[in-house]
């Protein structure tokens, strides 16, 4: 099983990587759709239906309203889109709070779910699609923020498998801890200042370079909570199956997709779009 997950990661980075350094905007356009087509098949079977039809359907219109309204979008869209989806984060943040599983969701919630997960992947694949192209150096601003994603991610497996006590939301995710989640931040500190020494931070200054970081990567961890809940009220311990180790793409992209209208609202802020 490592194995599987350790090469499905290996062709995984292969592409994506190869894709935003090597390939021009349109192949980014394109791979990002395909992810979003993949996202929303996956988020309809968790929420609205089980038929692969209706999957399709959905999943392809998402694709066909991408590409139809993704070259019209410039920095005001993106500017509130950003702020729609940090805004939407928050929410999502306080819903966790006083979260309780049922399993018995009503059709009602489950569609509201599916509209309002959906607004969230459409911000994030929007957003992803602007860095890349708006910055000068978009690649590697945009492999930066997929970083903050991975090192919180190893940085907590590690921690909370070494220290993890403290469960951080034993009724969503048992798994995780708040050791793990320290354990992340305190990997991407280091990492985060790194990048900083080798990028200058793009022009930002540190402190809110920093800071920015953590946020994000803090941010991230609740993006796969959500998902955590989507997963449980659907009955569901993957999203997918398309991604042998790894499940389905929403379990690989969860942290980015919170990660992302996070960090493109602190560049807003900071003035640095």
């Amino acid at each position: 099983m490592l194995k599987q997950r350790i090469f499905t990661a290996l062709i995984l980075a292969l592409v994506v990587v190869g894709t935003i350094f090597f390939l021009d905007s349109l192949y980014v356009s394109v791979l990002f759709a395909l992810i979003l087509l993949a996202a929303t098949i996956e988020l309809v079977n968790m929420t609205l239906s089980r038929q692969k039809s209706a999957q399709w359907i959905l999943g392809l219109a998402m694709v066909v309203l991408f590409f139809i309204v993704q070259p019209g979008l410039d920095i005001p869209e993106i500017y509130y889109h950003s702020y729609t989806g940090l805004v939407m984060w928050l929410l999502i943040l306080l819903f966790m709070l006083g979260y309780r599983f049922s399993g018995q969701w009503t059709y009602s919630r489950r569609l509201f779910s599916f509209l309002f997960s959906a607004l969230l992947i459409w911000i994030c694949v929007q957003g992803l699609v602007f860095i890349h192209q708006h910055f000068e150096q978009g690649s590697w601003i945009l492999m930066y923020l997929l970083t903050l994603v991975w090192v919180a991610d190893i940085g907590a497996y590690f921690s909370g498998k070494s220290f993890g006590k403290n469960k951080l939301a034993p009724g969503i995710s048992p798994g995780k801890t708040w050791e793990g989640v320290l354990g992340g931040l305190i990997l991407n500190a280091f990492w985060i200042t790194l990048v900083y020494y080798l990028s200058e931070g793009w022009g930002l200054p540190y402190l809110p370079f920093l800071m920015l970081g953590l946020v994000t990567a803090a941010f991230s961890v609740v993006g796969d909570l959500y998902e955590s809940i989507l997963k449980r009220e659907a009955g569901l311990k993957d999203s997918g199956r398309i991604l042998p180790g790894h499940g389905g793409v929403l379990d690989r992209i969860d942290s980015v997709i919170a990660a992302t209208p996070v960090y493109l609202s602190g560049l807003f802020i900071l003035g640095a779009v």
